[in-house]
């Protein structure tokens, strides 16, 4: 699906998020979550290398709440906090985008106007506190002015991305339809189905085996928060209690502690945890209440507890399956699948691990996905002069892009990294270089 979505992991019902720059253009991120300036109501925000001019799009739909387009006053220092030019994009659920350091003028859109996904917003530019030219960029709480509480968020196929990663946005217009629903009889979600099957950073392999023939693996780990994850969406046309089951291929499919995440339309719910070693074809995951409505959906992710580097354990998304509850398993429907048969206890929300990022125990699973406030790494970039031009074949920002989008005078710019952050970073980029070569 490429790059695209993001979600906030407080507000489930947030639509998907689109890169906020335009199609088939690339930028790298130059601070992430909890560096540098990112604290407190900011700490979950990304500051991206969009050079003086570059444009930014609605990740979504969205009416505009808030814009500034006046200022063009900005500096390395707190005195500057509060003259930065932004536009924000209500989603109307209680959750918005704000786009923060815009070019004066650059936008002509008034309070209350439409919005759609990829439609241009506004201009990068300088204003407010900088300290070199760049997007500031988060998904925020709406509240009664324009700089409110960030929301732990991720994008669709990066995670949360650390400083340094380049991201190519597919920010091309309205996502494909997932046209999956559920109304009282049987329904398969087929991981090939990519209107309906979401993955996350780039860290996939695919299998010719499985359900219909294939499946896709990534490796575990013993990480706080989701790195990558696998989302089957689906709709419910009618209400009620609906048996769950994961499709597990015979090849590469090795965790011992995978654990789905049932959103229901208000709230998550945590499945038993399935040995993929040992449980093969059609596994019941237990029966779940099931409101009526849109964009509900199944998580599994990366952070099973298992250690990359000592297990190579891996983690494998195939196929799964809705039925009426109490009805027969159809099991064996896939390739190497058991016979599996129905009526399974119910767990029906209760008695798992809600979402928020409590740990099963049961599972050895900790929760806290996608990327909720995982800490970023890397220099934050403090300094610098304003860029002097913008060229999106390079995409990159033509100035230093550290960040001080923060409001008043009591917070301090952002500072360079620590040698331990450095270290950090590092220790990240040769894990990722291990699992890339995998």
């Amino acid at each position: 699906m490429g790059l695209g979505v993001l979600y906030a992991a407080s507000a489930d019902a947030t639509p998907q998020l689109a890169a906020p720059w335009p199609c088939g253009v690339t930028y790298s991120i130059t601070q992430g979550h909890n560096t540098g300036s990112h604290t407190a109501e900011g700490a979950y925000a990304w500051d991206i290398g969009i050079g003086l001019g570059g444009e930014v799009s609605a990740p979504a739909d969205g009416t505009v709440r808030m814009i500034r387009m006046d200022s063009n006053s900005y500096g390395c220092d707190s005195a500057y906090a509060n003259d930065a030019n932004y536009v924000i994009i209500d989603f109307g659920d209680g959750t918005e985008a704000l786009f923060l350091h815009l070019q004066a003028g650059s936008s002509n859109l008034q309070v209350g106007q439409a919005v759609k996904r990829g439609d241009v917003v506004a201009r990068v530019g300088n204003s407010g506190w900088i300290c070199g030219t760049h997007l500031h960029f988060q998904i925020q709480q709406t509240c009664g002015s324009w700089w409110c509480q960030s929301i732990p968020s991720s994008f669709q196929a990066f995670g949360d991305p650390a400083p340094g990663t380049s991201i190519t946005s597919d920010n091309c217009g309205p996502p494909p339809s997932c046209d999956a629903r559920l109304s009282g009889s049987e329904l398969v979600i087929d991981e090939q189905n990519s209107a309906c099957f979401e993955r996350a950073t780039s860290y996939w392999w695919d299998v010719a085996e499985g359900y219909a023939g294939h499946h896709y693996y990534t490796f575990t780990t013993d990480a706080t928060n989701v790195e990558t994850f696998g989302r089957w969406h689906f709709h419910v046309d009618t209400a009620g209690d609906y048996e769950l089951w994961a499709h597990i291929p015979n090849s590469e499919a090795s965790s011992e502690r995978a654990v789905y995440e049932v959103f229901d339309g208000a709230s998550t719910t945590r499945s038993p945890s399935v040995n993929q070693a040992s449980q093969k074809g059609w596994v019941s995951l237990g029966v779940y209440s099931l409101t009526q409505g849109e964009d509900r959906h199944v998580t599994l992710g990366d952070n099973t507890g298992e250690n990359y580097d000592a297990l190579m354990r891996k983690l494998a998304f195939d196929a799964i399956r809705w039925s009426p509850a109490g009805s027969a398993g159809s099991g064996g429907t896939g390739n190497g699948g058991s016979s599996a048969s129905g009526g399974a206890a119910s767990v029906g929300g209760t008695g798992n691990q809600s979402s928020g990022g409590s740990a099963n125990a049961a599972a050895g699973t900790t929760g806290n996905w996608p990327g909720a406030g995982s800490a970023g790494v890397g220099a934050t970039g403090d300094g610098g002069s304003a860029g002097a031009g913008f060229n999106p074949a390079t995409s990159t920002s033509d100035g230093d892009s550290g960040c001080a989008c923060r409001v008043g005078d009591t917070h301090r710019p952002a500072r360079h990294a620590s040698w331990a952050g450095l270290g950090a970073l590092l220790s990240l980029w040769v894990r990722r270089r291990r699992r890339a070569a995998r």
